[in-house]
């Protein structure tokens, strides 16, 4: 009787965990053709697959399913349509989501994907109500910005007339001008409260995953100096699922002195290499993603080549992994800078692995336990110089 008994409030418990986990949403909008494919993806910088996919018929799509145990519950999510830019987010939670609303297509970019404008309204319970207050004041920021630039278009346009005309006097005039100098008063007033408002909504949340989640919501990206903003969480919103992927962002291969992350490149021989491979044999390692459209990465090069010329026979290492998506272009940048080190198109997903958003992103590593030493500011420039004069030195 007691296994019985057992038996029945595990299932109970298996299964309240399981609904716990459900998510509906429908939706009824304008503007999309019948047979387009939505998609619901994690919200995060991290490029995560979609969770669940529906197609439009007569206006209408359903999506009904459960959030699996990789993902938070309730989970921020983005709806689009597949293969697009353009979106509209939302909160995975218990009960029913409804949209909508009308969304418009406009013309395919130069990679052939359209980007839509999504005008719909989200209603479900109290966790898509709040976020839907904070979209609110998105919105009014984007409104201030859009206004001010319109109300100052005309001086925008003279000035970049003048710049295309590289007429240094009349360009001058334009900045010294009161609309100008109005503009700008106008542009500081803007960042000012998007300052105020972002904080606002951290200082909000910052005990719950709604603090970093937010951060990741309101922020393009994370570099190592957003760890003051990371920092300011408490330890339960640190450890949430959007904590952790914020902190992955910031710090891609760990804090220093941490294991940095294995990765791996393939050469042109096809033969794959690791990381290990790399570094065997030598004492720093500096990891450069770059691409040979980025200028500040080319304007990094001269202080790389000179640190290298420095120290390559002390055990100095440079490995340099493109991101271009243009082979093409990657062969001709090398063949213009004469990279005297190894070099690779990144055809493994390094670039992934290592949470790279902008570039230049470089990172300084011990070449003996393959053990973090700088990333990010600290592992270019005058950091970079400094920092392995007091490792060579020992």
């Amino acid at each position: 009787m007691k296994k019985i008994f057992f038996a029945l409030i595990m299932t109970c418990l298996l299964a309240c965990n399981v609904d716990a986990r459900q998510y509906e949403v429908n939706g009824q909008i304008e503007g999309l053709e019948d047979g387009t494919v939505l998609e619901l993806v994690p919200m995060s910088h991290d490029g995560d697959p979609a969770i669940a996919q529906a197609t439009i018929r007569g206006g209408k799509f359903a999506f009904k399913g459960q959030v699996g145990e990789q993902l938070p519950y309730p989970v921020c999510v983005i709806l689009m349509v597949k293969d697009s830019y353009g979106s509209e987010s939302l909160m995975l939670e218990s009960g029913t989501v409804n949209i909508t609303g009308n969304v418009s297509k406009g013309q395919p970019n130069e990679n052939e994907k359209c980007s839509y404008t999504w005008k719909v309204q989200v209603n479900g319970g109290a966790e898509n109500a709040k976020l839907n207050g904070y979209k609110a004041k998105r919105v009014a920021l984007d409104k201030q910005f859009s206004d001010y630039h319109e109300k100052y278009a005309d001086v925008l346009r003279k000035l970049d007339e003048a710049r295309a005309k590289k007429d240094d006097a009349a360009a001058q005039a334009i900045q010294q001008s009161e609309q100008y100098n109005a503009y700008m008063q106008a542009e500081k007033d803007f960042f000012a409260t998007v300052e105020r408002t972002y904080k606002g909504i951290l200082d909000e949340n910052h005990d719950t995953y709604w603090g970093p989640m937010m951060a990741i919501y309101l922020w393009t990206y994370f570099t190592a100096q957003d760890k003051a903003l990371y920092d300011s969480f408490t330890t339960q919103a640190q450890q949430s699922w959007y904590g952790k992927r914020m902190l992955d962002e910031i710090m891609p291969v760990g804090d220093t002195g941490e294991k940095a992350k294995e990765f791996a490149v393939k050469g042109d021989d096809g033969k794959q290499l690791s990381m290990a491979d790399l570094a065997k044999g030598k004492k720093v390692l500096l990891v450069d993603f770059w691409a040979s459209w980025c200028r500040p990465c080319r304007n990094e090069i001269p202080n790389v080549k000179k640190q290298y010329q420095l120290y390559k026979d002390k055990g100095f290492e440079v490995v340099s992994i493109s991101i271009d998506k243009n082979e093409k272009a990657w062969r001709k940048a090398l063949a213009d800078e004469n990279l005297q080190w190894p070099n690779f198109i990144d055809r493994l997903g390094a670039a992934d692995l290592y949470k790279v958003k902008t570039i230049p992103a470089m990172f300084l590593i011990d070449a003996t336990d393959l053990t973090v030493i700088a990333s990010g500011e600290d592992a270019r420039g005058e950091a970079l110089a400094s920092k392995l004069a007091e490792l060579f030195a020992k």
